[in-house]
C-alpha cells in the first residue's frame, strides 16, 4: 500500500454519511488500484490502515480523519536522490575511465621506451602504477556505502518503515537523525497510541494530549507538528548526505593528486634519458 491508497482509505473511513458496509465495499481492492501507481509501498502505511481497520466505528472515523493529511505532507517533503546518486557515479566513472586509458595505453609506451634503456623502471613508476587500482577499489567501498546510505534515507523520508535503523545503519547514519526519525514516528502514531490518563512520551505528543484535554481540535495541530518534524528531518538528511559528498570528493581529489603525479613521473625522467 503506498500513502495515496492510504489517504483514499482515510477519506473513506472518516466519512460520516457512509454506513460500514458502504465503507467497506468502497475499500476494496478494486478502488484500491485507482492509486495504486503514484508512490512506493509502505509498510508503515499499511500497519496504519489495519490499525484504523481494527478499531470500532467511532474510533476509526476519528483516525481516519486525523491521517487523512499524510499524503500530502509525505509528498511535499519526498527526498530526491537521483541527482546525488547521478552526480557522484558519474565523477567515479570518469576518474575509473582515466585510470584504465593511462593504464592500458600510456604506461605501456613508457616502458616499451624505457626498456631500450639502462633505466630501471622501478625509478620511472612510482607505487601508485603497481597499485593503481587500490583507489579504485577504495572508492567503490565508499560509493557504495554512500549509496546504501542515501537510498536508505530516501526511504526514511518517504516514511515507507517504522524502524528503518537496524544493523550497520544504527552506526552510518547520525543519532541526531535517528533521534528525529523516532520522535517523528511517535507524533505521527498520536492518534492510535494516546490514551487518557497515560502521559506523552516526547514534547510533540506531550503538547498534543494537552490540546485535545482542554478541548482544543486537534487535529490540525497535528498536521503542523508532522510538517514541522518532517521538514526538519528533510533538512538534516539533506545536509548529512551534502557531508557525505564532500568526504567522497576529498577523497577524488587525492586520488587524482596521486595519479598526476605518478603520471608526470615518466615524462620528467624522458627528459633525462632522452
Amino acid at each position: 500500500m503506498n500513502w495515496n491508497q492510504f489517504g483514499y482509505i482515510c477519506r473513506v473511513n472518516s466519512s460520516k454519511t457512509l454506513s460500514t458496509e458502504q465503507k467497506d465495499e468502497l475499500s476494496t481492492q478494486s478502488h484500491l488500484n485507482m492509486y495504486a501507481n503514484s508512490g512506493s509501498h509502505s509498510k508503515l502505511a499499511h500497519n496504519l490502515v489495519t490499525q484504523i481497520a481494527s478499531q470500532d466505528e467511532a474510533t476509526s472515523q476519528k483516525q481516519a480523519a486525523y491521517y487523512q493529511c499524510l499524503p500530502e505532507l509525505v509528498n511535499e517533503f519526498k527526498f530526491e536522490h537521483k541527482g546525488w546518486l547521478s552526480y557522484l557515479t558519474i565523477v567515479f566513472v570518469i576518474y575509473v575511465l582515466s585510470s584504465l586509458l593511462y593504464q592500458s595505453f600510456v604506461v605501456p609506451t613508457f616502458v616499451e621506451i624505457y626498456s631500450k634503456h639502462t633505466v630501471s623502471l622501478n625509478h620511472v613508476f612510482d607505487d601508485y602504477f603497481t597499485y593503481w587500482y587500490v583507489p579504485i577499489i577504495l572508492l567503490v567501498l565508499l560509493l557504495s556505502v554512500i549509496f546504501t546510505v542515501i537510498l536508505k534515507l530516501k526511504n526514511v523520508s518517504a516514511l515507507t518503515e517504522l524502524k528503518p535503523f537496524s544493523g550497520l545503519f544504527k552506526f552510518l547514519i547520525p543519532r541526531q537523525l535517528i533521534n528525529e526519525h523516532n520522535s517523528l514516528i511517535t507524533t505521527l502514531l498520536f492518534p492510535s497510541n494516546h490514551k487518557k490518563g497515560v502521559k506523552a512520551s516526547t514534547p510533540q505528543t506531550q503538547h498534543l494530549a494537552q490540546c485535545e484535554l482542554l478541548g482544543l481540535e486537534t487535529q490540525e495541530e497535528f498536521k503542523a507538528l508532522l510538517k514541522q518534524q518532517l521538514k526538519l528531518l528533510n533538512t538534516h538528511i539533506k545536509s548529512f548526505i551534502s557531508k557525505l559528498v564532500i568526504v567522497y570528493g576529498l577523497v577524488i581529489v587525492v586520488s587524482i593528486c596521486l595519479f598526476v603525479k605518478a603520471a608526470y613521473q615518466p615524462l620528467f625522467m624522458l627528459g633525462e634519458v632522452l
